[in-house]
């Protein structure tokens, strides 16, 4: 194995509870983000648009670790998206034609405390929008059914990307604001008090706001909408911009197209090896024996990335 730079993307879930209409609910795990337990162990597999996906060899990776609450902070796995592979067998005189299951896996981490899900980038199994709606079909339906959660993932993303389009385009048709209800308690305190005050009047999983222009003179002023940026920028929503294009007519921007990602220096496997590592694990229900100091180390940076997710979070 060589030393090598893998990417991820930096995502982050929040749980709305529901209204109940199950008298055998359970109570939340002391860490909150723990709930996602519930879905990403046993190798669950699930669909989403005509494609079976699999949570794969997820396990506790300590680290740091003083109390039962923090050994369990970080769980390391695989999502796996399934492909046919068109497969040709030598038998005597001829080739035969056969389709065999095809599983591409990536590493994901759960940080359960902060709520944050690391996922290395591949270009061969999806971009992050894709991974997002995978993560969050593959979470929702089992925490709902147990704890009457509903589950949201986003990708967190960078705010100056929006401040950036904002005064670079002469011309804005449209803004688009999603926000999810308060969740995380270290995102933008503006944002969510008055979020909070809404949801206790409306009840609502998420509000979402459009101001349009047909002129294209849309104002977006930085004292009013920051905040709702900065929320956003947190795993807590998506923004869209509609502008002028390049070349005449409009462009759609998005948050989606600005996501967070971590350079992570770690002893890393070449590609072939992972996927051998992910077929492996499929196949036999059992971690890789390979995995633990690979885990240990990605944690160990994760935990100092996190570190600086954070303190950026908090002064902004």
């Amino acid at each position: 194995m060589e030393s090598s730079t893998d990417n991820f993307y930096v995502y982050r879930y929040s749980l709305i509870k529901e209204s109940q209409t199950d008298l055998f609910i359970h109570d939340l795990p002391s860490t909150k983000g723990s709930i996602v337990r519930e879905a990403i162990f046993n190798d669950a597999e699930f669909s989403l648009r005509g494609t079976r996906y699999s949570f794969v060899g997820f396990s506790d990776v300590p680290y740091l670790s003083s109390t039962k609450e923090e050994e369990s902070r970080y769980i390391v796995g695989k999502l796996a998206k399934l492909r046919e592979a068109h497969v040709g067998e030598k038998v005597p005189g001829d080739i035969i034609e056969r389709i065999a299951d095809d599983w591409l896996p990536i590493v994901v981490v759960f940080d359960t405390q902060e709520q944050f899900i690391f996922v290395q980038k591949s270009w061969k199994f999806g971009g992050e929008s894709l991974i997002k709606n995978a993560l969050q079909q593959g979470l929702r339906s089992p925490i709902l059914a147990k704890y009457n959660y509903r589950i949201f993932v986003e990708v967190k993303t960078e705010q100056s990307e929006f401040w950036s389009l904002v005064e670079s385009h002469n011309k804005i048709y449209r803004l688009e604001l999603k926000l999810i209800s308060p969740n995380i308690l270290n995102t933008n305190k503006k944002a969510r008090e008055l979020l909070e005050e809404l949801q206790d009047i409306y009840g609502q999983d998420e509000v979402s706001m459009t101001l349009e222009s047909e002129s294209g003179s849309l104002d977006v002023p930085k004292d009013v909408v920051e905040d709702y940026i900065d929320y956003i920028s947190e795993g807590e929503g998506q923004w869209a911009l509609m502008t002028e294009g390049a070349h005449g007519g409009k462009k759609k921007h998005s948050s989606l197209s600005a996501p967070v990602t971590l350079d992570i220096e770690s002893v890393s496997h070449e590609e072939g090896e992972l996927q051998s590592e992910g077929q492996l694990e499929l196949s036999t229900g059992q971690i890789a024996p390979e995995r633990q100091s690979s885990d240990t180390r990605l944690v160990a940076e994760l935990f100092e990335k996190t570190r600086a997710l954070i303190r950026k979070e908090q002064n902004d």
